[in-house]
């Protein structure tokens, strides 16, 4: 099997129905769909009249969730996405094409796309510029959301990452590692599109112990130095002339669905590649770096 895209719920009986009926045919014929599922309502009988592969688990978190779903995988690419309607799930078969030769492929919201709804990007100006500034104060140079949830990548790197986190900060640990470990990342930026039940609904909004979280994870972080001095990933960012290298169907669901004209841009640090991290916050944060190739192990907490 091709590949395995997996949608961690919790409570998205008014949504999932739609995500579902819009993940493109050739998506169904190519692999798996599945849905790890911790709802109290109707969720999970919506997902399978669908034709997804529920997987239930208890309710221990979105990174848990997601753990569970890329076991229970088949698939060689791995596509991670939200079901709350906010990411467009045509791109899931450019995204997966991209795995192919990129280690991380991040579709992220960008406020400045052309499409999407007007009132999410205006809240998307206020919240994500110092949000994305933070993230690249570490090294992690991306335009778009950096906690964005969909991302395609092949099953070696998921498990190269040996990610630990249970609940939201999941994308932090991972942005991490992806630094630490020297992965090239494809941002694919896609519209701000309203969330399902509205924004207010949203479970990440409502965690604020986990929003403070990630800001003192980030903020510990760039007071070290550590990750900018030591980082060898490179971004890049999708625009039209990066199109050409994907197969027409693919550009055409792009071109004339969902990016505008964007300019490429390629970022390139010059770090060493680590295996793991360390610090005080998040159950993701380990107590020693452990630096391939230098042999040592620099202690971070």
């Amino acid at each position: 099997m091709e590949l395995s895209v997996i949608i961690p719920t919790l409570n998205e009986e008014k949504n999932i129905g739609y995500v579902l009926y819009k993940i493109p045919k050739q998506v169904w014929e190519m692999g798996e769909v599945i849905v790890v599922d911790s709802s109290r309502d109707k969720t999970p009988v919506i997902a399978q009249k669908f034709g997804a592969k529920v997987v239930r688990t208890p309710p221990k978190g979105k990174g848990h969730a997601m753990k569970i779903g890329a076991q229970e995988a088949s698939g060689d690419i791995l596509v991670f996405m939200d079901g709350d309607r906010t990411d467009p799930p045509e791109y899931i078969p450019l995204a997966a094409e991209a795995a192919n030769e990129y280690d991380v492929v991040i579709c992220a919201r960008n406020p400045d796309h052309k499409r999407g709804s007007y009132r999410y990007r205006l809240f998307s100006y206020v919240y994500m510029p110092p949000l994305c500034r933070l993230f690249r104060e570490i090294g992690f140079e991306i335009r778009g959301d950096p906690l964005a949830g969909f991302r395609a990548m092949r099953k070696s790197i998921w498990n190269k990452l040996k990610l630990r986190s249970n609940n939201f900060l999941i994308e932090t640990e991972m942005n991490i590692k992806i630094l630490l470990l020297g992965l090239s990342v494809l941002e694919i930026p896609i519209p701000t599109l309203p969330r399902g039940n509205g924004i207010l609904k949203s479970k990440f909004i409502r965690s604020f112990d986990q929003q403070m979280q990630i800001i003192r994870t980030l903020l510990y972080l760039k007071n070290s130095n550590i990750l900018p001095r030591l980082s060898r990933a490179k971004f890049t960012f999708l625009s039209e002339e990066l199109l050409n290298t994907f197969n027409e169907e693919e550009r055409l669901i792009i071109e004339e669905a969902l990016l505008g004209r964007l300019r490429a841009h390629i970022f390139c640090s010059k770090l060493p590649t680590p295996s793991g991290y360390g610090g005080y916050y998040g159950d993701f944060l380990i107590n020693y770096i452990n630096f391939q190739g230098f042999n040592q192990r620099l202690k971070i907490c």
